[in-house]
């Protein structure tokens, strides 16, 4: 049954504003390589609230997890310890490097690390079904009829909740410290008609069942000293030492002094995790 809205043509004004420019000479590995250690940064930031995430996704100890475009394990390292074992793809090799080392610093050694475009992801021919596929906050997202089709248990996809994503958050921490222009087009953080009901009425009408939790999400850490605070958040996109003073003004609203003297930084935000169980899309349709 054909829907009633375009919810497709909703997500690509969505998508629109992440990644990048349409025609632009865009090699994954390369782009990616190069976000990764700012990525690998904020994932352990966000470790608390990633659990959150992890708490909502229906698993258990003999499930395989197929995690897409794994990034620097954000995903894998926390759901790998409550599962079988977990395949981590991405197309960035320096994405990869920083998952395994993640998983190897936790001990941990259920997961298997591949390296593959998610254009190149081919059920049965680079991929075999896993019990449980997750889509977290990357292009794997768009494609609802291809992870259902690789998921035995779950098809999950996780992602902002009408909140600030990171873009957003870096945005207003380095404001004015870099001469060159913001790429981001605009602010639609609170743009509700683009939030998670595009994606929840995507699977809906595909005939199959969502279900889906709202969670508090966010990045933290706690420094020793303000200076301290400064000179590791600062990491995540360098600048020139003049422009020191604004990124501390920036960082004001997000830094707390504790009793004890130390320093907190947060950020909070909400994401969302919506999953379903995988069905025979053409059978649900007729």
């Amino acid at each position: 049954m054909k829907s009633l809205i375009n919810w497709e043509e909703l997500l690509s004004l969505k998508t629109a504003q992440h990644g990048p420019k349409p025609g632009s000479d865009y090699d994954p590995g390369v782009f990616w390589d190069k976000q990764a250690p700012m990525y690998d940064q904020m994932a352990k930031m966000e470790k608390a609230y990633t659990r959150l995430q992890i708490d909502a996704i229906p698993t258990s100890q003999t499930d395989t997890v197929l995690d897409l475009c794994c990034g620097p394990g954000r995903v894998t390292s926390m759901i790998a310890p409550r599962v079988k074992q977990v395949t981590a793809v991405d197309a960035s090799p320096k994405m990869l490097e920083y998952c395994q080392m993640n998983c190897e610093a936790l001990g941990i050694s259920n997961v298997t690390t591949q390296l593959m475009n998610w254009n190149d992801i081919v059920l049965d021919d680079t991929v075999k079904k896993h019990d449980i596929v997750i889509a977290s906050r990357s292009v794997a997202m768009q494609d609802i009829k291809k992870l259902n089709q690789l998921a035995n248990k779950a098809a999950v996809i996780i992602c902002w909740a009408n909140g600030p994503h990171i873009p957003v958050i870096l945005e207003d921490m380095f404001k004015n410290t870099s001469d060159t222009p913001s790429n981001r087009p605009g602010d639609f953080r609170n743009d509700r008609r683009l939030g998670y009901n595009v994606t929840f009425n995507m699977v809906y009408d595909l005939g199959l069942d969502p279900n889906i939790s709202v969670v508090d999400d966010g990045f933290t850490k706690t420094y020793p000293s303000y200076e301290a605070a400064y000179a590791d958040l600062r990491q995540l996109r360098p600048f020139a030492d003049e422009q020191l003073s604004i990124f501390k003004s920036n960082l004001e609203a997000m830094l707390t002094k504790n009793k004890d003297g130390t320093v907190t930084f947060l950020m909070q935000t909400k994401s969302f995790v919506l999953w379903w169980r995988p069905k025979h899309i053409d059978e649900v349709n007729n």
